[in-house]
């Protein structure tokens, strides 16, 4: 019998351009407004803002801040195309390939692009970055059970290699630990690891209050990738209010840190951030790159959008 591979070669989600792309459908001072005819036009989907509310609503709360629904809508994009990227390749060999719609935008519009018109990462860009990493390590919940995978795209085959999860609180206290050997010895393209039941990680009632953290490392315990879950959705978790401060490290260098979990960190000013939308666990750093200096830089996360 003859085997047969998928390729997903085109399928997306929309989400709004930068602030900036914003700003430039406009002439002179914008009103920043979702109901203007102006903002309203520049979107030839003609059931695009409904079906944007329409998932906002399932798995985010609506803002009713244009800066924040902006932002919101950035998030829901890069979350459904998440999904389907992570689907795609923890599926292989059935699903052989996985191409997004699309890469860009030719005039400022809310669209399917990871690039906005002005060439600015939307949310979904810098996903796509993560989620196409050459090894990466993705789980996922059904039936009561966590499931994870490791793919390995690159041309490097990892020996011994284990996984370690984490549950962590929002506030970094460790809530449970488990270090399970994989099935197999070698990562070249996938493995499957021996799924675990979520019910042993924790109860109920901490869903809410607390996120999975998932290392894969190689036989010399060496940090091959890291990826973070959560088992609700953005709308249902219990967020504590972070302190996200920001260092200058240099012009165009900066250190993020938090004292609580910050989740979906949104760093806001006219350069390009070498990483943006992120989360970032308790008393944990991350150094980032600008493209050029800016005096001051404005900073949001998800916990904003839910006051």
């Amino acid at each position: 019998m003859k085997k047969y591979r998928i390729f997903a070669s085109e399928y997306g989600f929309q989400g709004m351009p930068s602030l900036e792309a914003i700003k430039a459908m406009f002439s002179g001072t914008p009103d920043l407004n979702l109901k203007i005819p102006i903002i309203q036009a520049h979107h030839k989907q003609p059931r695009g803002w409904e079906i944007i509310n329409k998932y906002m609503e399932k798995d985010y709360k609506v803002p009713t801040d244009f800066v924040q629904y902006n932002y919101v809508s950035q998030l829901l994009q890069a979350r459904g195309m998440q999904i389907a990227i992570e689907a795609h390749r923890r599926n292989k060999p059935y699903n052989m390939g996985t191409l997004i719609w699309q890469l860009n935008d030719c005039w400022p519009v809310v669209s399917w692009s990871a690039i906005d018109y002005l060439g600015n990462w939307k949310a979904l860009h810098y996903q796509t970055k993560r989620s196409f990493e050459n090894i990466a390590v993705f789980g996922f919940e059904k039936d009561n059970l966590l499931n994870f995978y490791a793919v390995n795209d690159g041309l490097g085959t990892y020996k011994d290699v284990r996984i370690e999860i984490k549950v962590l609180d929002f506030d970094g206290k460790l809530i449970n630990e488990i270090s399970s050997a994989p099935n197999g010895k070698v990562l070249k393209d996938q493995l499957k690891f021996d799924p675990i039941e979520v019910e042993n990680l924790f109860d109920e009632t901490e869903r809410k209050q607390s996120l999975i953290v998932v290392k894969l490392l190689d036989v010399n315990d060496k940090l091959l990738v890291q990826n973070n879950l959560f088992l609700e959705k953005p709308k249902d978790l219990e967020l504590p209010k972070p302190n996200i401060k920001i260092k200058k490290i240099s012009p165009t260098e900066i250190e993020v840190s938090t004292d609580v979990l910050a989740k979906d960190i949104y760093l806001m000013g006219d350069t390009h951030f070498s990483d943006n939308f992120f989360d970032l666990l308790p008393n944990e750093k991350r150094t980032i790159k600008l493209s050029k200096a800016l005096d001051k830089i404005e900073v949001m996360s998800l916990w904003d959008t839910m006051q």
